[in-house]
């Protein structure tokens, strides 16, 4: 890379840095350019940005920004996967880490000035997606009503069993 590049592609890293939710900083071992395509395809889909780069603009791109606690961390192999929506994006990276054989794993990652750990990062993982969540509390919220309803029938129900017997007679 020329110098006179430089510039730009610490500030389109700076610019990630500061749109971003979150940061996982991930090693990246023997991936392929087909394996890298399908993990940000994937990534994408979960609105997540996968950016390998080299460690010394990642450094300078990080400067200043609510993720500088990864700074440490940008050595060696890495990649960054930038995340407007922390828990999807994840599971996709837990996910593709589990079934990649070692060629990425996540090293920590960073939200709201706070470092996470690489098990933080699989706790969130393991968390229900947004959708997941509505369902369960649409399905809370409907619990309650289909039980008045039962319980706003039941004597109805037993009245008219009265009558009909009344009636019989």
């Amino acid at each position: 890379m020329k110098k006179i590049q430089k510039p730009g592609v610490i500030a389109e890293i700076r610019k990630n840095f500061t749109e971003s939710e979150a940061v996982f900083v991930v090693t990246q071992n023997r991936m392929t350019v087909a394996n890298s395509d399908d993990l940000r395809r994937k990534l994408r889909a979960a609105g997540g940005i996968y950016l390998v780069c080299k460690n010394t603009l990642a450094r300078l791109g990080v400067q200043a920004t609510a993720f500088e606690t990864v700074k440490p961390y940008l050595t060696g192999q890495t990649a960054l996967v930038f995340s407007k929506n922390i828990a999807d994006t994840a599971k996709v990276v837990q996910e593709y880490a589990s079934k990649s054989d070692n060629k990425i794993s996540v090293v920590c990652g960073g939200y709201a000035d706070r470092l996470l750990t690489a098990d933080d990062v699989v706790m969130l993982a393991k968390l229900p997606s947004m959708n997941e969540l509505r369902a369960m509390f649409v399905a809370l919220i409907q619990t309650p009503a289909r039980r008045l309803a039962t319980l706003s029938q039941a004597p109805a129900s037993q009245i008219a069993r009265v009558l009909g017997a009344y009636s019989e007679k």
